[in-house]
């Protein structure tokens, strides 16, 4: 058990998992845009059946799956080295501010 646990916490698995279910989505929703609006055309078959049938379910568990092993819970922090990145939002707000040129439009 407490090798499964270390194998979910390690992040090549988190983008293994989260490529692999980008890849399903994509492809579900081809074969879903396919069937709506070439349905005349629509080959069929097994695969791009199922796959049609699970695209409902794939759209609600995309935000769950984005959460989790994707970055949208803003845990893919860029790789502290050259970039000096801060944890702190007032630090990083001031020093984004003081790198920023700002130019007056003609006119304005």
């Amino acid at each position: 058990m407490n090798q499964l646990v270390n194998l979910l916490g390690r992040p090549i698995f988190g983008r293994v998992v989260w490529l692999a279910f980008a890849v399903l989505f994509f492809y579900s929703g081809l074969y879903v845009t396919e069937w709506l609006f070439a349905s005349e055309t629509f080959a069929g078959g097994f695969l791009q059946g199922t796959l049609v049938a699970l695209f409902p379910l794939l759209v609600p568990l995309s935000f769950i799956v984005n959460r989790r092993f994707g970055c949208a819970s803003g845990s893919c922090g860029v790789a502290s080295g050259s970039c000096n990145v801060s944890t702190n939002p007032i630090e990083r707000a001031d020093r984004r501010g003081t790198h920023i040129k700002i130019m007056r439009m003609p006119g304005a």
